[in-house]
Parts: structure tokens; sequence; C-alpha cells
């Protein structure tokens, strides 16, 4: 398949490849890689040439969609809004045991791995269209995650629909997949999984929990 540049004509593709089962290739913000998108987890997980039922991410366009079937408190919600929306970071959440089963690909020992991040404003059509999809990092089993239009078309040639956003994007920052962040029912915090949002701590993926924690509690202050 080709790689179209943004334009309308592009998201009613993408939609409509989506529509048809197909995963489609799409970027998030930077310094997010692309990622493989579909309304199956298993198409995802095909064209990456993993096992068609391992676990994948939960791409929503808002918490809301997922907080009803998390088991955290009440009080926890908002961190987590925020650490979606602002520090665009993955979530690892526990989740309750009646879960919807559109909820299942995503959900791995009573954990939920989703993102609640803001999408590239031209492409959140897309999501929009669907409210979740399955999404896991532009890249084959044991290859780095991709980061352009370019090397995402590389890695699949023409299996599969290629969005292309690098203008959309911050060509000079480094990229890399999120850092996954797993989150109590208490609210406590942890690092599950180093990526590019914890990539100034070096090995220290704790002491980048301790700063959410701080940046969160100095942020719901100033919200009172």
């Amino acid at each position: 398949m080709s790689v179209p540049p943004v334009g309308d004509d592009t998201v009613r593709r993408a939609v409509a490849a989506l529509r048809e089962g197909a995963p489609v290739a799409i970027p998030l913000p930077s310094p997010m890689p692309y990622t493989i998108t579909g309304t199956e987890a298993a198409a995802v997980n095909g064209a990456k040439g993993r096992p068609a039922d391992q676990p994948v991410g939960l791409t929503v366009t808002d918490i809301d969609a997922v907080a009803p079937y998390l088991d955290v408190a009440e009080e926890v919600l908002p961190m987590m809004r925020w650490l979606g929306e602002s520090e665009r970071v993955s979530l690892l959440a526990p989740v309750r045991p009646d879960e919807p089963r559109w909820l299942r690909p995503a959900t791995l020992d009573g954990m939920l791995f989703f993102t609640a991040m803001p999408w590239i404003p031209e492409f959140a059509g897309i999501l929009a269209e669907f409210g979740h999809l399955y999404m896991s990092s532009a890249n084959l089993t044991g290859s780095p995650p991709t980061t352009t239009a370019a090397e995402t078309r590389a890695a699949f040639g023409d299996r599969l629909l290629v969005v292309d956003g690098d203008r959309l994007r911050d060509g000079t920052r480094p990229h890399g997949s999120t850092t996954m962040v797993r989150v109590n029912s208490h609210g406590e915090l942890a690092v599950a999984r180093s990526g590019i949002n914890n990539a100034a701590f070096g090995n220290d993926p704790a002491a980048y929990a301790t700063d959410l924690a701080k940046r969160w509690n100095a942020h719901a202050d100033t919200s009172l």
C-alpha cells in the first residue's frame, strides 16, 4: 500500500481499512513512535509477526471509556487522566473481574494496558470513529519501533496502509516507545516498562515514578 500524506482523504482511507479489519500504521505525537493500530487485536499481532492471542495495548478517546471497569479508588482517576493526557505515558492498572469483552485483549493477570493520550489532531477523527482501538508500536518482533513513515514502510512493505504524519511531528527529538506506568488501586506509581518518557532518568525508573508523583501532587494542589 502507499504512504499517503496528511489530509481528509487519508483519514477516510484509514477508517475504511480499519472497518475492514485491516491494521493501519498511525503515528502518535512526538516523542512517541509510529503504531500498528486495528479494530482487532489479532490483526495488530499478525502484522507484527506475533501470536494472535498475545496481549496488546488499548487506546481510548478518553479515560472515561475505561474508568467504570478499573479497580482503583475514585480519587485515583484524576491522576490517571493527568498521566495519560499531560504526561502521555501508557498505563497499567487493575481491572474489575467483570470487564467487558473488548478489554480482554489488553488485559493480563488482572491488569489493563492502555493509553488515553491525545492523538495528533489531524488523526483524532480516526480514533473518534471507533472510541477504542488496539495498538502496539510499529515494529516487527525483535526490532526497534519505527519513528518515521519511511521506516515504517520499510519494515512492513505493502502489507498495510501507512499514514504519513512526519510533518506533524518534531523530527529533531529522540523518539521511542512510551513508558508504561503501573498504578495500583491506591494510586501508588511504579515504572513497569521504561521508555522515552523516562529516558532523562537513565537507569533509575524509580526516580521517574517518584518525580511523577511529586508533580501530580503539585498539580493537584494548584487545581483546588
